[in-house]
C-alpha cells in the first residue's frame, strides 16, 4: 500500500518588520515540500506585505537564505500554494470592499476564513510561526 501523502498547513503572521520570522516559514515550507509534503502556507496579520510586490526582494534575515530565492522556488519550481488573508488585505488597504486588490502580488491568492477553515480540516498538521 503506498504511504499517504501528509498535509501541512502553516500560517505565517510576521512580515517585513522581522527578517528571521518572516523567512522562517518559507523556509520549513520548502524542507517539507523537499520530503514530498503536501504543504500550503496562509498569510495573516503583517505577514500579507511579504506578497506585496518589490518586498520579498528586500527581506533577507542573517543566516537564512533571502526571502526572495525562497518564493521564488515555492512558486516556481516546487510550486506551492499561498494563500493572503482577504480580512487583513482589506485592513491594510491591500485590496477594496469587494476584495479586489488595490496593490500587486507578487504571489498568492487572496482566499477567507471559510478557506481557511478548509484547509486546518484538510491538514494532518498546522504549524504556526
Amino acid at each position: 500500500m503506498p504511504k499517504k501523502v501528509k498535509k501541512v498547513l502553516i500560517i505565517a503572521n510576521n512580515g517585513p518588520e522581522d527578517p528571521n520570522r518572516a523567512t522562517v516559514p518559507f523556509l520549513t515550507a520548502k524542507a517539507l515540500a523537499d520530503r514530498g509534503i503536501d504543504v500550503s502556507i496562509w498569510l495573516y496579520n503583517n505577514a500579507i506585505y511579504l506578497m506585496k510586490e518589490g518586498t520579498a526582494e528586500n527581506i533577507q534575515a542573517p543566516g537564512l537564505p533571502p526571502l526572495e530565492d525562497l518564493l521564488l522556488y515555492l512558486t516556481m519550481t516546487h510550486p506551492i500554494p499561498i494563500y493572503i488573508g482577504v480580512s487583513c488585505a482589506m485592513g491594510r488597504g491591500f485590496c477594496d470592499e469587494r476584495q479586489k486588490p488595490t496593490v500587486e502580488f507578487s504571489a498568492g491568492e487572496l482566499s477567507d476564513a471559510t478557506k481557511l477553515a478548509a484547509l486546518i480540516e484538510e491538514a494532518d498538521s498546522v504549524i504556526g510561526f
